[in-house]
């Protein structure tokens, strides 16, 4: 059916959806009726032409970008919508091309408007309608000049591109009824060509045939129809159709026919009822929960609650049903026992920030209250606030506090007296522990004395009758040159001259080794010994140096580490009273484990001392980086003893150093340490002696252990024994 010049000018006129067409500069070169009035300005034709789109439109960087992107051939097609002042701003652009060359773009919009909007629309556009009827003469009349009908011919040219640019299904009717023209939109839809309509017409496509009634009698009535509809397809499928229809009317206002617009919303209708599947299960997870639920949006109107929460808080149904924010929240003000509290959390609480807190009832219930900001994409649309009875649990709490205060006292006494158990307990073993050893060394050092002294003492006599045994081999050799065979042979086989050579040097090795046990022997005598209750003045390097002789061995190099050096830095130190055996069970205790720190460094992780406490050490030691011990003595200015023995291990972590005195606690495995050593000695420079012992360490830096004593002993004033010696460690 072929379609003159008149009929496409009437279309573009009447067409209810506004088309435009811009260049490649985004300058209008052809809008149609629809369009001015979708400006809501009293502007003409003329007025718009050659004026740039973003002129009427306020669209933002990225939504210029888009356009630019169709202008350029990047994309063909292009959908948004903005908000503007009538409404939402829905529109699609498409790339216009002719002769394979890009032109511009084709550009549909619609807006949507609310109810009161519409009517006040739909009145203007009748007052309008009259003088639009005006310019439809005058149009008639400029269309009979050849140049305005070929500027007509391309419009309708530029129309057909838009018709076919659109997403939307496009069907114009005759005055007949029946269509002569639909989009490729349309049959992409609904799978009919337009000869296909001709024969059956468009109602047979509603699947409800009252709303092709419907239509007709608002075309006639109003000129125009919006809704949404089920249709059919060509293939048997049923779509969720929104249809918006337009009467095409002639100069004399007699209708000549109809255009219809269709989008498919089977997806949106889909959408929707997700949503609504959505808010039912959410109604049924907020009547699942224990607690009061309250949904408040930014401006603190109530939202949603869950019966609960009306349960809780004794709301009556209507004022639950009707969700009256201001009644309901008079009706909880009105039971709450301190309102200002309950209000100033409200007012001052931070958009994105949690709370919680309690909230004392006048009828003597506790409720807890919390709440959450509420986020959709990150952005906070309004607050969930959640309501608990915990009366039973306070009532509870108070009651377990009551429990708690009458058996503090018993709690406290029970740990006074295993604190002191324990110290007991650590003194007794500490007692046999040094009785036993001083006895077993006192014993061992007196059966190795006698023989060594014994070996000693014969030395000097060995070495005269030697030398008097050299002296005549010497004089036979020189006055006998040719000894008999027998004795020359014998003389060969001995190797007489190396003999005596190195016999001399036999009998050194011999007295060295001797005096080295000799020396032993005194420091394992001097170190056993047992004081009781006397306290003597003793020098304490000596104490000190007695130790090292017996951890000699300790220090020596090993096949897993070089040698342990020891640098003393001994001061002026007077002699001290003290009970000389216990201080030398400090030295040795602060020594050994001084040692095991250093001796850890060269051991794999697993076999380390520290093993079951599985720290890792956090410092590397230097390539040219040797074990040291350094113990320094002085005097302090308050005339205070000090006695400091530092390594330069890798120290100790800082949650371990403040247990290290306590009784028990080692970081040893089992079989390697009891826990006491470091205990013990604190307890016999603290409270035997009255003086300090401190502990400094730095990891990666190493430890230091400090010991204070008084040079005069406080105590002496309470009558104390102090039996005076000049020598710490005399060999009895």
């Amino acid at each position: 059916m072929e379609t003159n010049p008149d009929q496409w000018r009437l279309f573009l006129q009447y067409c209810p959806l506004a088309i435009a067409a811009v260049d490649r500069q985004m300058h209008y070169v052809w809008v149609n009726q629809r369009w001015l009035e979708e400006l809501r300005l009293p502007l003409e034709l003329g007025d718009v032409i050659g004026k740039s789109h973003y002129d009427f439109f306020a669209f933002n960087p990225q939504q210029k970008s888009y356009f630019q992107k169709c202008l350029q051939g990047e994309a063909l097609e292009y959908s948004d919508e903005i908000n503007i002042a009538q409404g939402r701003l829905s529109w699609h652009a498409r790339a216009w091309f002719e002769h394979n060359q890009l032109n511009g773009l084709i550009i549909t919009h619609q807006t949507r408007v609310g109810e009161d909007i519409a009517q006040k629309y739909i009145a203007c556009m009748q007052a309008r309608a009259k003088l639009e009827q005006q310019l439809a003469e005058q149009t008639t009349e400029l269309a009979l000049e050849v140049q305005e009908r070929v500027k007509a011919e391309a419009s309708y040219a530029q129309l057909g591109t838009a018709l076919e640019s659109t997403s939307d299904a496009i069907c114009i009717l005759g005055a007949d009824g029946l269509p002569f023209f639909v989009n490729s939109a349309f049959v992409a839809m609904f799978g009919f060509s337009v000869h296909e309509l001709q024969k059956r017409g468009i109602n047979s496509l509603f699947a409800d045939g009252s709303i092709a009634s419907k239509i007709d009698q608002a075309l006639h009535d109003t000129g125009s129809w919006s809704g949404e509809a089920d249709m059919h397809t060509k293939w048997g499928a049923m779509i969720a159709v929104e249809v918006r229809t337009n009467a095409i009317r002639d100069l004399n206002g007699t209708r000549t026919g109809a255009v219809g617009i269709y989008t498919n919303i089977t997806d949106r209708r889909i959408s929707e009822q997700e949503t609504r599947q959505g808010f039912s299960l959410l109604n049924a997870a907020l009547e699942a929960t224990a607690d009061g639920i309250l949904v408040e949006d930014l401006q603190g109107n109530i939202i949603i609650c869950n019966q609960k929460f009306a349960d809780l808080w004794r709301i009556p149904t209507p004022m639950l049903q009707a969700l009256q924010t201001n009644q309901i929240r008079e009706h909880i003000l009105a039971q709450v026992a301190d309102t200002h509290a309950f209000l100033n959390l409200c007012h001052n609480l931070p958009q994105e920030a949690d709370s919680f807190d309690a909230v004392k009832l006048k009828d003597g219930r506790t409720i807890e209250r919390y709440s959450q900001p509420q986020r959709i994409n990150g952005e906070c649309v309004g607050r969930v606030w959640g309501y608990r009875d915990i009366t039973a649990r306070v009532i509870a709490e108070q009651a377990l506090r009551a429990s708690e205060q009458k058996f503090r006292h018993q709690a406290e006494q029970l740990e006074k007296a295993l604190k002191q158990l324990k110290s007991t307990q650590a003194q007794l073993i500490q007692t046999e522990k040094l009785s036993s050893l001083g006895q077993l060394i006192a014993g061992i050092s007196h059966e190795i004395n006698n023989p060594i002294n014994f070996i000693y003492g014969n030395l000097f006599h060995a070495d005269n009758y030697i030398e008097q045994i050299l002296e005549l081999i010497n004089l036979y050799r020189h006055y006998y040159p040719e000894p008999e065979p027998v004795i020359y042979l014998k003389l060969q086989e001995m190797n007489i001259d190396y003999l005596l050579e190195d016999f001399r040097n036999l009998m050194s090795s011999i007295r060295i080794g001797a005096e080295r046990i000799h020396g032993l022997v005194q420091s394992l005598h001097k170190f056993s010994r047992v004081d009781g209750t006397e306290r003597r003045y003793a020098d304490l390097h000596a104490g000190i140096d007695g130790t090292l002789i017996i951890l000699h061995n300790r220090l020596k190099a090993n096949a897993h580490r070089p040698a342990i050096q020891v640098i003393k830095n001994y001061g002026q130190l007077p002699n001290i009273e003290c009970y000389q055996g216990q201080m030398n069970q400090v030295f040795m205790n602060i020594l050994t484990n001084a040692i095991d720190a250093l001796e850890d460094i060269y051991l794999p992780k697993e076999e380390t001392t520290s093993a079951d406490f599985a720290w890792e050490r956090t410092w590397r030691k230097d390539t040219d980086w040797q074990p040291c011990i350094w113990i320094t003595t002085a005097v302090s200015e308050d005339n205070q003893a000090m006695i400091s023995i530092q390594d330069n291990a890798g120290g100790i972590p800082e949650h371990i150093r403040q247990r290290i005195f306590d009784p028990f606690f080692t970081t040893k495995p089992v079989g390697k340490g009891t826990g006491l050593g470091l205990s013990i000695s604190y307890q016999i420079i603290t409270e035997n002696h009255g003086g300090k012992l401190e502990c400094f360490t730095s990891e990666g830096h190493g430890t230091k252990f400090v010991i204070t004593l008084p040079i005069f002993d406080p105590r002496e004033e309470e009558g104390t024994t102090v039996l005076a010696e000049n020598k710490f460690l005399a060999v009895e």
